[in-house]
């Protein structure tokens, strides 16, 4: 089967529409293209909306990060996963599309997923979000790269662009992951969240300064930059190349 092209998709969850906005700059100088995962868009300011609308204009992809992120197995507890779709998939996927934003993929709160979960959302999104990258080793890694094509509808996460979150291992590991791509081949999956502007200690977030340097490893080393749904799109065309042969 045809290898795709070796790349990264970068994820950005929940709703830092100002912050994303500041790293315009940085995304267009890199050529890079990320999807950032949104929730509470029904919170979201006429501001914000805006801003979600000039990112998507610019080549980035608008996800849903689910309506209210709640935790997943209380909610299933209390309210069952008919209550869940209904609520906080569906009503989200017409909030998303009614904006003007396609929510062909998804992205699961806090990588929380069961069988049932997974299996419904896959007949709704092009491709689902699922595990964190959170217990990866290096001689993990390789199981967390999407090499071969055809239809990824579940992918995990490899690693984290949260550089100021203790435990995500920094630009080290970070540089690790890449290396494993770049050798091996294949796509990873990265998530991230706030983008600011500097250093305000430990948090779930990279400054400005840590992003460009991250862009500037994966170009260094000859990686694409994919979103989630472009991923999962190019990976089934060159799996109907492979079908359809010379």
């Amino acid at each position: 089967m045809t290898a795709i092209q070796p790349g990264v998709c970068l994820t950005f969850d929940d709703l830092f529409v100002e912050n994303w906005l500041a790293a315009r700059p940085l995304f267009d100088r890199f050529d890079a293209r990320v999807t950032f995962c949104v929730t509470m868009l029904h919170m979201a300011t006429e501001a914000q909306l805006d801003g979600l609308h000039q990112l998507q204009n610019d080549g980035h992809e608008i996800a849903l990060h689910s309506r209210t992120h709640p935790r997943l197995r209380p909610y299933l507890e209390r309210h069952g996963i008919e209550h869940w779709l209904a609520e906080e998939v569906d009503a989200g996927i017409r909030e998303h599309r009614a904006a003007g934003f396609p929510a062909t993929s998804f992205a699961c709160p806090y990588h929380a997923s069961t069988h049932d979960t997974r299996r419904a959302l896959g007949t709704r999104f092009e491709i689902v979000r699922t595990k964190g990258p959170r217990g990866l080793t290096a001689d993990r890694l390789p199981r967390r790269v999407y090499r071969q094509t055809g239809r990824h509808r579940m992918v995990h996460n490899i690693g984290s662009v949260d550089f100021r979150h203790v435990g995500q291992g920094g630009t080290g590991w970070f540089a690790t992951i890449l290396d494993s791509i770049a050798d091996g081949g294949g796509v990873g999956i990265f998530t991230g969240h706030d983008i600011r502007l500097r250093n305000d200690g430990p948090g779930r977030y990279a400054t400005l300064e840590d992003l460009e340097r991250a862009l500037a490893m994966i170009r260094r080393r000859g990686l694409k930059f994919h979103t989630l749904t472009g991923f999962a799109r190019a990976m089934a065309l060159e799996s109907q190349a492979d079908l359809a042969g010379p």
